[in-house]
């Protein structure tokens, strides 16, 4: 029994005077209700009254800002009130503690082990009340946002959890003994929680969903398998017991265990192993979606285990997932059937625009899109909806909106559900009930709360009904796509091409027949055979808008073969027809795409995006993809950032390429978006590379031993990286450079190496991670040829080395290919010596005295063993009058005048050079205007090639004006030499 405390100045007098009174309040009571709204319904005057007088009768002393808020919150709550009465000391003393609830903090003040079972049920369901009122005095009062109220209501329930637990644990152990793990250590049952406790979302009166499992392996001595069953079977049901009978004290939460393996008829508890082999087996789209939002209150010990190998897989494909659309749609359909009765018009949390309704639209894109996109693999709701809009899900005004719309049922819920300790998601019809939550929500009457819920609803409402998969276009089939489908699926395809053109219609019959006639559509399951169909069906009358439709044919069937088995690519086509029209326009137009994405089927995914074929990617935008895919990867973890940086660099490629083929990209902006890629790649690739090798050895540092500093590394391009020039399939040309120095050079870790050693390993990492070939090729191919002295010198050259190679040992065309150079990647203070080392090289170092003929060589070499060209073909690259004529000239022009003209080399890449040239006069505008020209038009032929696979020759005549012009400056520059 609850001491009774002194009586306090607080309550004396005559306090209903204060709210009885009509007309404006007086100072005083400002003073003591703090926010209390001055409008108090008249329906709650007598709920005031007798408030103050269950305070009276008290006889406590409260702080004034207690005091203050006492009466509200008791007019409003009979559950706080009763809590109050009954454990007043405990209720106060919780009230003056304002931190945050901890559940080790609770369980501290738990001390259940002496106790019989009563006697710890009491202590538990004692703990819940005064706990449960303190957090609604809190909300009640305005001290707490709903934010804090649904967080430590979960903690709550954490803490209820993990006390039944162990409580549970102990009774057991006369009985079992206590179960151990293989190596000794004791093994505990987990206890994973569902729906709202998992995503700390608990309200006030939830039940609490869980599964239990335990740890593979435990043995309990002197007893086999089937009694470590039965020790979890009767540990998951004495939990159930501990908090969910109701006794005189009432209960602590209800446990609900039915979102186990096989449900209600499933066993109580099982292992990891099991629980794996279920999911693998037996595993739902609609478990999926409930597993969003699992946590394990406890057995943390095995959070990766359970996530990372388990639960993460199952949950989240790698793939976009729309194979689970007809799951999603079914779960839709029937929460729209229960909506739409009329019982559950006041149902805030699962009537029309219900909590439900907005927990759906969040858990459904997580669910498709989270495979991809890791940082969408959040519990909270809350956090969930700025992250969709992030991922171009859902619009940010929108994601506000649901956000704005989610707190307000959620606060209205909780307070509905606060009054009394009951479980309720009904608006009341009461009227003191309805004058009640109108006063909890600080509203002005109970027809502006009705309004401003009925408005929060109609949001929800609406943007449920939008999610695209269940709406009647996406789900209808035309009378001519089921023929078809039917056609298809007999295999009798004659005549299901007739609208086709008639050249047309032999070959496609054909290509359908052998394919369907084939070994792999044999060997599909009967879900993969029907989508084919559907799939097959929608393809054939969007042919007619090809141009070739038996070659684009041709192309798509390859990228069908390689998704046939992975059913869910197969729904994203049916699924979404747009997305399905832009494959097969890629595929029309550029074989080098189709066969992309035959490789890649991740790069479906990017076709979903309406501005794919106009609107390329920024530096910035592709950043932040990178940044996307990467989030959620451990640190630790490289496959998974080696995975990571191989869909970027893919769908990146990918991207570009399209924007180039139908949006018109200009040719430099399509290299800088090239060269952008390849940047990102290397910067990961090298931070991922450091980090491994930092593990084992330490840092890297150089100096004077007692003035040590860290050495820097640095990634140096050349060619058409450092040009700034990258096509599709460009190697990336590096050399790699450290400014190691002193008398020491050696890392600082537990096995240290010297910091040659340290960075030549980096290197061959790097380039491991860049080239490595994999079952999908490889991103890079690497030449790291032009560092100093060739493939006999290191792999990693001192700045120092570097420099001194540079001013006394290179070769002309070393020079040559310094003009085409940049820093791309590494230590700051590294890459910027380079770049003072280039410019003083080029300015100072180059033999101009032979640069003529040694440039004109270099050029007629080139020519002889590298032309691919006839008589009747031209080359684009390396025939007379090609690109290398025009590169050639701009190196010679730049080289030549460098020394009295420095800015010639401020910039690496060809256009800006001429532009130099012409700036400075030294090559006449028309001429830099007309190379510029000639030299960006051949450039984007290879461009235009590459798309197609076809090489980089074209007929003679297609370039004769062009390449005639271009050697006319040749000569005017080199004479007849061996070039012409």
């Amino acid at each position: 029994m609850e001491p009774r405390l002194a009586r306090g100045s607080s309550f004396s007098g005559p306090l209903s005077c204060r709210y009885h009174c009509s007309g404006s309040p007086d100072s005083k009571r400002r003073q003591m209700a703090g926010s209390v709204p001055d409008k108090i319904p008249q329906e709650l005057e007598a709920r005031l009254r007798q408030a103050e007088e269950r305070l009276a009768s008290l006889g406590i002393e409260l702080a004034p800002e207690l005091a203050a808020s006492a009466p509200r919150v008791m007019a409003i709550s009979e559950f706080v009130s009763k809590v109050l009465t009954q454990h007043a000391r405990s209720l106060v003393a919780r009230l003056e503690d304002r931190t945050e609830l901890a559940a080790d903090e609770l369980l501290s003040r738990l001390d259940l082990a002496e106790m019989a079972e009563p006697e710890a049920m009491a202590a538990l369901r004692r703990l819940r009340q005064v706990e449960m009122a303190r957090i609604a005095w809190r909300d009640l009062a305005g001290w707490a946002d709903l934010d804090v109220s649904l967080r430590e209501l979960s903690t709550l329930a954490d803490a209820m959890v993990r006390a039944a637990v162990a409580f549970a644990a102990d009774r057991l152990e006369t009985r079992f003994g206590r179960p151990r793990k293989p190596t000794g250590e004791p093994a505990s049952l987990l206890v994973l929680g569902m729906g709202k406790l998992g995503g700390r979302e608990l309200n006030y009166s939830s039940d609490i969903d869980v599964v239990f499992l335990y740890p593979d392996g435990v043995v309990l001595e002197g007893r086999d398998e089937a009694d470590v069953e039965e020790y979890f079977r009767r540990l998951s049901q004495q939990l159930i017991r501990l908090l969910d009978q109701v006794t005189e004290d009432g209960f602590v939460f209800r446990v609900d265990a039915r979102l186990r393996p096989f449900g209600a008829s499933g066993p109580l508890a099982l292992s990891i192993s099991a629980f794996e082999s279920y999911l693998i087996r037996h595993g739902r789209d609609w478990e999926r979606y409930a597993y969003v939002k699992a946590r394990l209150v406890t057995g943390t010990e095995y959070e990766s285990e359970l996530f990372d190998e388990i639960l993460t897989p199952f949950v989240y494909r790698r793939y976009l997932d729309y194979g689970v659309f007809d799951a999603l749609r079914t779960m839709k359909r029937l929460i729209s059937q229960e909506v739409a009765r009329k019982e559950m018009e006041d149902n805030i949390k699962l009537g029309p625009g219900g909590i439900r309704e907005i927990e759906f639209v969040a858990q459904v894109f997580q669910l498709i899109r989270g495979g991809r996109v890791p940082a969408l693999r959040t519990r909270s709701l809350l956090e969930a909806l700025p992250l969709l809009a992030q991922a171009g899900q859902i619009s940010a005004e929108v994601a506000e909106r649901l956000i704005t719309a989610y707190r307000y049922l959620r606060t209205v819920e909780n307070r509905l559900q606060c009054m009394d300790d009951r479980q309720t998601h009904e608006l009341p019809h009461e009227v003191q009930l309805r004058s009640r939550i109108v006063y909890a929500m600080r509203a002005d009457d109970w027809a502006s709360l009705l309004a401003a819920v009925d408005a929060h609803r109609a949001t929800v409402e609406s943007q449920f009904n939008r999610i695209a998969f269940d709406s009647d276009e996406t789900a209808a089939v035309s009378p001519e796509l089921e023929k078809f489908r039917v056609a298809w699926e007999s295999g009798s395809l004659a005549g299901s091409v007739a609208e086709l053109p008639e050249a047309e219609r032999a070959e496609v019959e054909r290509q359908l027949s052998d394919f369907r006639g084939g070994g792999l559509y044999r060997r599909m399951d009967e879900i993969s055979r029907q989508r084919l169909a559907a799939v097959i069906a929608r393809i054939v009358p969007e042919l007619t808008a090809q141009s070739s439709p038996a070659l684009t044919l041709t192309r798509v069937l390859p990228i069908l073969q390689a998704i046939c088995r992975r059913s869910a690519y197969l729904a994203l086509l049916d699924e979404n027809p747009m997305t399905l029209r832009r494959l097969l326009t890629v595929a029309g137009h550029s074989p080098m795409l189709a066969r992309q994405i035959t490789e890649h089927p991740l790069l479906l995914d990017e076709l979903l995006d309406a501005r794919l074929f106009d609107a390329p990617p920024s530096r910035a935008e592709l950043a932040r993809s990178l940044a996307q895919l990467l989030e959620g990867v451990r640190a630790d973890d490289l496959e998974a950032k080696l995975d990571a940086m191989r869909q970027f660099q893919r769908a990146a490629v990918f991207r570009i390429a399209v924007a180039d083929r139908f949006g018109g990209l200009p040719i430099m902006r399509v290299s800088d978006r090239l060269t952008d890629t390849a940047e990102l790649v290397l910067e990961l690739a090298l931070a991922m590379a450091r980090s491994e090798l930092e593990a084992k050895h330490g840092r890297p540092l150089c100096g004077d031993p007692h003035e040590l500093r860290p050495a820097g590394f640095a990634i140096v391009g050349y060619g058409k990286l450092g040009g700034l020039e990258l096509g599709y399939g460009s190697d990336l040309d590096l050399v790699f450079l450290h400014d190691s120095s002193g008398a020491h050079q050696e890392t600082d870790g537990e096995k240290p190496i010297d910091n040659a050693r340290f960075f030549a390993r980096l290197a061959q990492r790097l380039i491991h991670f860049l080239s490595i070939q994999t079952s999908s090729g490889r991103l890079y191919e690497v030449d790291t040829r032009l560092r100093p002295s060739g493939e006999s010198g290191p792999i990693v050259s001192s700045i120092e080395s570097f420099g001194r190679y540079q001013r006394k040992e290179a070769w002309t065309w070393e020079h040559q290919a310094l003009l085409r150079s940049r820093s791309v990647a590494g230590e700051p203070g590294l890459c910027a010596a380079f770049e003072r080392d280039r410019i003083e090289v080029l300015v100072d170092h180059v033999a101009r005295e032979t640069l003529k003929d040694e440039v004109a060589k270099m050029r007629a070499r080139m020519r002889n063993e590298l032309s691919r060209g006839s008589a009747a073909s031209f080359d684009l690259k390396q025939d007379p009058g090609g690109l290398a004529d025009i590169e050639f000239l701009i190196d010679y022009w730049v080289l030549a005048n460098a020394g009295e003209y420095a800015e010639l080399v401020e910039y690496p890449d060809n256009i800006r050079q001429l532009e130099a040239l012409e700036r400075v006069g030294l090559v006449a505008a028309e001429d830099c205007r007309g190379l510029r020209e000639a030299y960006l038009t051949l450039r984007r032929k290879t461009h235009e090639l590459a798309l197609a696979e076809a090489g980089r020759i074209v007929e003679a005549a297609e370039f004769a004006d062009l390449r005639d012009w271009v050697l006319a400056r040749w000569r005017a520059v080199f004479g007849s030499s061996e070039v012409s």
